[in-house]
């Protein structure tokens, strides 16, 4: 079982998404690529993986929805929104910390 589908199988959607910032932020700093394109890979392969685990799956959706306002409707839209929350999650992070220490944001974390 990969971590993706360790995380999921606990089916708390919020840690879910911090699991996933961790790694794009890992990927962003070991490949040098861009906040909007480490957090496409991640996400892609995480729901890819997913969607091999349905009730896995299920469950992360359904802890999804009791926290999202409008709930999602099906699987796509939630992937949709989870890349959404991690891109907004280290682009809100990167500011506030450059804020925080008066240098410039990185310009691949927003």
């Amino acid at each position: 079982m990969t971590d993706y589908i360790k995380k999921a199988s606990k089916g708390d959607y919020e840690d879910y998404i911090e699991f996933l910032i961790n790694l794009v932020e890992d990927e962003i700093d070991n490949k040098k690529i861009p906040l909007r394109e480490a957090a496409e890979a991640i996400v892609s392969e995480a729901f890819y993986q997913l969607r091999e685990q349905k009730q896995i799956l299920d469950k992360l959706f359904f802890k999804a929805n009791e926290v999202l306002d409008p709930p999602c409707q099906d699987d796509t839209e939630l992937e949709n929104h989870t890349f959404d929350a991690v891109v907004e999650g280290i682009s809100r992070n990167e500011i506030y910390m450059s804020q925080k220490t008066g240098t410039l944001p990185r310009p691949d974390r927003i």
